[in-house]
């Protein structure tokens, strides 16, 4: 009897010793029903994305995507709300670089942009869950699935500029495809790249960077309902039916926009947006400021306008140059490459910028050293850059070109696949402008409309759209900014 007692006494400390193990352990997999649940697990560090976290996320991927019982994945954190990803875990990068650790570093991000082309080409649903903060690394996480899940605790923010670095994890083939707003050409993209503006959960519902706002408190019942989800009985490879299911799911648990809920961009600030960050206007940052001041000096811009130029104008003196000419180039370049293509474009860029520091001052990247000032050493002033108004077109190149010295290739997947628009983001996030403008444009043919009419069909008609959240705030703010009305409410479209 004693004996038994000390073998259950001894069975018991191992299973507990195990189960602690595991809980220390900076991803966590899980199995419910037929979701598998993937749960960044690392708090002290707000779940800031490593080598091995990032490694283990691409293995197990690989390996659901193979299994028939895996049918969709939810990607969690463990400490919600407080974070679901504040980035890449770039302090290390930083002090490996001036260690002449370089190799550790290339490993890295090869590492973690494997896992974003993964993610971004995943034949399985995937669920991401932004509940916290969602920053950098996080935002790769999150921005190339389809299902984007923001709550009232979400904090979205591209702040690479802050430390030298340039907008990655294939953010800038990301945006330019799934922004709602001010974004015909890139121009909210490159604002976002730009100044790291930090957007909350509903804006970021509102502007295309999360697919559904849900509420914190139904996260829960929302993860059990996923994991219900199974595919109906038809054509093996008719994907695209449970991907409908898994929206409509989400759809069930997605929350009113707060009552008196504004945008965070007001009309003139979204005019200013358009017309001063246009990729295929801007070539280089120099112009971006001469836009700035052009509108300033043009008698018909408003106050508000005018306010939020200087606002602009100050965040962007206070970012690095360098960087700012990267993220411009790469926001060209990837908006019209594949996602392959992008993400290696971001491997040979962060190469490049980990491999400056030890140039010894020929290089003009100074993200090692900016990043140890800001996150290592805790600095709060902005970190005093280098002049860099003779940066030429070439050089800018060549920080974003492979280099033979710098072998780094992206880990194949399971799938290895590419394309150059996202198979499912725009049928399930709210329609963006150019949305909005061609139906307006069809509807226009046959008739007269009034703008009632034209909310109608997104509200009402449309079936990827019909009775989902903020589709009509959405409508709102387009028509108004973009559209004329005359004495019979007749709509004509007048902002190109």
């Amino acid at each position: 009897m004693l004996r038994n007692l000390g073998s259950a006494s001894r069975s018991l400390k191992r299973t507990f010793m195990s189960s602690r193990i595991t809980m220390n352990k900076p991803v966590l997999y899980s199995v419910q029903d037929t979701a598998r649940v993937i749960t960044l697990n690392r708090a002290n560090k707000l779940n800031a994305l490593n080598t091995e976290m990032c490694e283990s996320m691409f293995h197990t991927l690989n390996e659901y995507a193979k299994s028939d019982c895996s049918q969709l994945i939810i990607l969690k954190s463990a400490n919600q709300p407080r974070a679901f990803c504040a980035g890449g875990d770039v302090a290390t990068v930083a002090v490996q670089n001036t260690s002449g650790d370089v190799v550790d570093s290339l490993k890295f991000f090869t590492s973690e942009y494997s896992l974003n082309l993964q993610l971004a080409t995943y034949a399985k649903p995937i669920v991401a869950i932004m509940d916290g903060i969602t920053m950098g690394g996080g935002v790769g996480l999150s921005i190339h699935t389809p299902f984007r899940i923001a709550t009232e605790n979400t904090k979205w923010a591209m702040p690479e500029m802050d430390i030298g670095f340039f907008p990655d994890v294939g953010t800038t083939f990301a945006m330019p495809r799934i922004l709602t707003m001010a974004n015909t050409n890139s121009q909210m993209a490159l604002y976002l790249a730009l100044t790291g503006d930090v957007i909350d959960g509903k804006d970021a519902y509102m502007m295309g960077l999360a697919s559904h706002y849900v509420e914190h408190e139904r996260l829960e019942s929302l993860q059990a309902r996923l994991a219900e989800l199974k595919p109906v009985a038809g054509p093996k490879n008719d994907s695209e039916l449970f991907f409908r299911m898994v929206n409509n799911a989400i759809e069930e648990f997605t929350s009113s926009l707060p009552e008196g809920y504004n945008f965070k961009f007001t009309k003139d600030q979204l005019d200013v947006i358009e017309n001063c960050f246009d990729i295929k206007k801007v070539l280089s940052i120099k112009d971006v400021f001469k836009f700035l001041d052009d509108m300033i000096a043009d008698s018909s811009s408003s106050h508000e306008a005018i306010n939020f130029i200087d606002e602009v104008k100050q965040k962007l003196s206070q970012k690095s140059r360098i960087s700012s000419e990267v993220a411009l180039r790469l926001l060209q370049e990837n908006s019209i490459d594949n996602i392959e293509g992008a993400i290696r474009r971001d491997l040979c860029t962060a190469g490049n910028f980990c491999l400056a520091y030890s140039k010894e001052g020929s290089s003009p990247v100074q993200f090692s050293e900016a990043t140890i000032h800001k996150l290592v050493k805790k600095q709060k002033t902005p970190y005093p850059w280098k002049s860099s108004e003779n940066l030429s077109s070439s050089q800018v190149t060549s920080l974003i070109s492979p280099k033979p010295s710098i072998p780094v290739s992206l880990v194949k997947s399971f799938t290895n696949v590419t394309w150059k628009q996202y198979p499912y983001h725009l049928k399930y996030q709210l329609p963006t402008e150019q949305t909005i403008m061609k139906q307006f444009a069809r509807m226009a043919e046959s008739s007269t409309i009034t703008k009632k009419d034209l909310i109608a069909y997104f509200t009402s008609v449309d079936a990827s759209t019909r009775g989902k959240i903020g589709v009509e705030e959405i409508c709102n703010i387009v028509i108004d900014r973009k559209c004329s009305i005359d004495d019979s409410n007749n709509l004509t479209w007048t902002h190109k």
